[in-house]
């Protein structure tokens, strides 16, 4: 099992300034290696203090001078909010500059509020995110990026420095919606996926999304990466208050960002699945949604943590875990103090699931 981390740069409710929830994350992130996690990634966010991550290639670029070892993920770039070309020459530039350990994430975007300011229309997003895709996939294996498509068309373009190494299997795209699994499975991505609702629910998404993997690729798809919340502590009762307040106000502001609960998605192309859930969030009770969301995160002690994965692991088969330990309000002291226990007590173990053999 790879275990990676999720740098979001939240100033949740603005409870600090900016500056301080940038050093807070800088911070955090800083000790992905030295606490042996396999790969530090970033998300892309812009305007809000939801998540203030404008760059996520910036940010891992920073961060592959200070590091020797483990992968620089982007997660994700938003491929409707950004230009093609610059992609695969940004791309290719960390990955010359971490000599090698970039990883290409890939995600369509949820937020009108960030769809606005760039002045494209969200309905578009599909159309974009898949043109786009197919011109960046080819560039970073080529070194040219060209395309004809009504969104970015680009005469035919070499970038310099040429591609470091192939990118074939270090790619990932996020699926969220059963309208992005497929794509996700057609490009020959790697699935990240956070958790909306109990694990055994979302079974059928990730089948799918292997069986559609085998279709296309004729081969065995790679492990898909969930996405989860992280509070761990050697007090039981300490972990549960922890969580239900803190992975609980990461929700909050999942609501308020995306406005979940809002209408404009029946409107949207390509957001059938996020229309229906948003029905089912304005007829539900948000405190019982919320506490539904923490209840699907990993938290808790050590040993409760490795109990719920590997019951996660019996459900879903194999997954890979991509964790983030600051959000929510939590302090610098909290999140470290919590992902060093994690680092200690149970990333040793979740190693040996590669080989694990779970007793019947």
């Amino acid at each position: 099992m790879q275990v990676g981390m999720l740098m979001v740069f939240q100033n949740f409710e603005d409870g600090d300034t900016d500056q301080g929830a940038w050093e807070r994350d800088i911070h955090i992130g800083g000790l992905a290696e030295p606490l042996s996690f396999d790969y530090l990634s970033s998300v892309e966010h812009h305007f809000f203090n939801y998540a203030m991550c404008p760059d996520n290639l910036e940010y891992l670029s920073y961060m592959a001078a200070r590091t020797e070892r483990i992968g620089l993920l982007t997660g994700a770039v938003i491929l409707p909010w950004n230009d093609p070309l610059r992609v695969v020459e940004k791309m290719i530039t960390l990955d010359h500059l971490s000599r090698g350990r970039a990883l290409f994430g890939i995600g369509r975007g949820l937020s009108r509020r960030e769809y606005a300011p760039f002045g494209v229309d969200m309905s578009e997003s599909r159309e974009r995110f898949d043109e786009a895709a197919e011109m960046i996939i080819r560039g970073l294996e080529t070194g040219v990026v060209e395309g004809d498509g009504p969104f970015y068309p680009q005469k035919r373009t070499e970038v310099r420095p040429r591609p470091y190494a192939s990118f074939k299997d270090r790619f990932y795209a996020v699926g969220m919606s059963s309208d992005s699994v497929p794509v996700v499975a057609r490009l020959g991505a790697k699935m990240m996926t956070f958790g909306t609702k109990p694990w055994e629910e979302t079974l059928p998404h990730f089948n799918r999304y292997r069986d559609l993997y085998r279709e296309y690729h004729n081969t065995q798809p790679p492990s898909p990466v969930c996405v989860d919340f992280l509070f761990c502590d050697e007090s039981a009762e300490f972990a549960e208050s922890m969580a239900r307040r803190h992975i609980s106000n990461y929700f909050i502001s999942v609501m308020e960002h995306y406005e979940l609960a809002n209408e404009h998605f029946r409107e949207m192309k390509g957001y059938g699945d996020y229309a229906d859930n948003a029905e089912l969030l304005r007829d539900s009770n948000m405190e019982d949604a919320a506490n539904g969301f923490v209840d699907i995160n990993a938290w808790g002690t050590p040993r409760q943590m490795l109990e719920k994965l590997e019951a996660r692991f019996r459900v879903l088969g194999d997954y890979d875990l991509c964790i983030s330990a600051s959000y929510g309000g939590l302090t610098t002291e909290q999140s470290e103090k919590s992902l060093r226990l994690f680092a200690e007590e149970v990333l040793p173990e979740l190693r040996s699931w590669q080989t694990y053999q779970f007793a019947a």
